[in-house]
């Protein structure tokens, strides 16, 4: 890493409910080191296979080189699968990680290395999900996008800017991996917890 990489270290959380477009935005911060000739490596959960199993896709089909994708069950793993000539570390849906995510990216960033993560900030019952707060008060940049409300009332879609994550059946567990099957954008009035 050269000395002007080094001394842009930070971490930058890209946030918002789901179908906001945060991984979009994480693969066109991708796209920009990649031009410029940053090493990057991105990393997302084991359990994150809805579109790949070895890959990171955006819900529109945008998809990572699949040589800088990692696949890491733990925060351990991420370390362990970090290159030294790494400059930027890109993390997907890193609320599905455990609390002691916190305190490693705080270290890589003190290490040089810039860190960008997304994450939904709350769970479907609109509660704080996982690491989530704890990582948002360590950014150095925060990165809010939104979606737009789907729920629907007399044929018409509410399309208000979404910050909620409304998940659609009966399931109760806090971390189950979905696409449109399962979830929906909602805006705040629209959030409404069936078992409330």
């Amino acid at each position: 890493m050269s000395k002007s990489k080094e001394s842009q270290a930070y971490l930058e959380v890209i946030t918002g409910a789901m179908f906001s477009g945060k991984t979009r935005e994480l693969h066109r911060q991708y796209s920009v080191f990649k031009s410029c000739h940053f090493n990057v490596q991105v990393f997302k959960r084991d359990i994150d296979q809805r579109y790949a199993q070895d890959e990171i896709v955006t819900h529109d089909g945008l998809r990572f080189a699949k040589q800088d994708v990692f696949i890491a069950k733990t925060v351990d793993d991420i370390e362990r699968q970090i290159k030294k000539g790494t400059d930027a570390i890109m993390i997907d849906e890193a609320q599905f990680y455990d609390s002691s995510i916190v305190k490693k990216v705080d270290e890589w960033v003190d290490k040089g290395k810039i860190v960008v993560l997304t994450l939904l900030p709350t769970d479907y019952r609109g509660e704080t999900f996982g690491p989530a707060g704890d990582l948002l008060a360590h950014a150095d940049k925060i990165t809010q996008v939104f979606g737009r409300c789907m729920f629907m009332e007399n044929g018409l879609y509410c399309h208000k800017p979404a910050t909620k994550t409304f998940r659609k059946g009966d399931v109760k567990d806090v971390v189950v991996v979905g696409g449109s099957e399962l979830y929906e954008a909602r805006c705040r009035q629209h959030h409404k917890i069936k078992d409330k």
